[in-house]
Formats: C-alpha cells, structure tokens, sequence
C-alpha cells in the first residue's frame, strides 16, 4: 500500500507516528530503526531532515541488520582493495608537477582513479553477491537499489517499509508491505489513503 504524505513546508517536516508493533510482520515491538530522509533545505545552517522511527520486532530487526551485511559490507570491502591496488600505479605513473600548486598532483590523481575503480568494482561485487543471496532473502535483497545508487536517491527502505522523498511534489511516500499496518498508520496521523 502506497501512502503520500503532502509537506507543505519544507523547514517543517512533520513527526509521522507508527503503530506500536512491528511494521513488517505485525508482531510485538521490541526495537525501533531509523529511516532519515533529507529534505534539501538548511535552517539556521544545518539541513533539515525527517526522521521516522520505524517499530520492529526482534526477528525482523536482525534480518533488516543481515540485508545491509549482504550488500554494504561486500561493496566497501571490494571497493576498498581495488581502490588501494589501483591508487598505488596510478600515483607512481602520474607527472609530477613542477609549480608549488601541482607538487601533490599524484597523490590527487592516483586517490580519485582509486576511488572511481572502487566504487565500480565494488557495485560489481555487491550485485553479483545479491544475485547468489538472493534465494536466501527473496525480495527483501531484490529491492534493494545498490549502495552507491542509495546514496544517490532520496530514499531508504527497510523490511515492509519504503520511503521516497519526492522533492518536486513536496512529499513523502511511503510504501507498506503489510496492508493492516498500513491503514492503522493512516488512522494513527489522520491521513487519507
């Protein structure tokens, strides 16, 4: 079930409440995760974000834990090897430069090709360590963007729940996987469907 939330007022996000129970499986509430969702403004110069606080059972919170283990863990891990394989013969192979302004040129360069080849090799080994976990997780893996790619969207997810920022409508849409939790959370901030 998919729930648009209006913010008129983008300084002013406003505190959405949550069924006391586990919004995925509907079960006993036993730990709260946080979704942080940023609203592309800054007051008093800080940005503005929205925080939701997401009720979780136990079991559902350690599964949501092991999802992120499956896909952060393998793009920072390659990333960070190939990115030093790659930093080293970049920097020894860059020209040093010859003006005060340019003398750390190598280190710049071989630190951004080292970058740019983690971040590469890193998706390509999460993507191909989601497709192996995949008949483990189901779609709680397949739904999932790739790391870099979350870092890029205004959105985040966790089990039975994602949220979108929508910057050009001024809203917030979140999408349940659990319809009942879904209508409780509609009566519970007085929104329509």
């Amino acid at each position: 079930m998919v729930i648009t939330i209006p913010i008129p007022d983008l300084k002013k996000p406003p505190t959405l409440k949550f069924p006391e129970r586990c919004v995925n499986c509907g079960g006993s509430k036993d730990e709260a995760l946080g979704i942080t969702l940023n609203m592309g403004v800054q007051k008093r110069d800080q940005a503005v974000t929205m925080q939701l606080t997401v009720p979780m059972c136990s079991a559902c919170a350690t599964k949501e834990r092991s999802v992120a283990k499956v896909t952060l863990v393998p793009f920072l891990v390659a990333g960070l090897v190939v990115g030093l394989i790659v930093f080293v013969p970049a920097t020894l192979l860059s020209p040093e430069g010859t003006t005060p302004q340019t003398l750390g040129f190598p280190f710049v360069f071989g630190g951004f090709v080292g970058m740019v080849a983690g971040v590469i090799a890193g998706s390509v080994v999460e993507f191909f360590t989601k497709i192996l976990a995949a008949p483990f997780y189901g779609r709680l893996l397949s739904r999932r963007p790739l790391t870099i790619v979350g870092f890029l969207v205004e959105s985040d997810e966790l089990i039975g729940l994602s949220a979108r920022f929508l910057r050009k409508e001024k809203a917030v849409r979140l999408e349940f996987e659990n319809e009942e939790i879904a209508h409780e959370f509609t009566q519970l901030n007085s929104l329509e469907n």
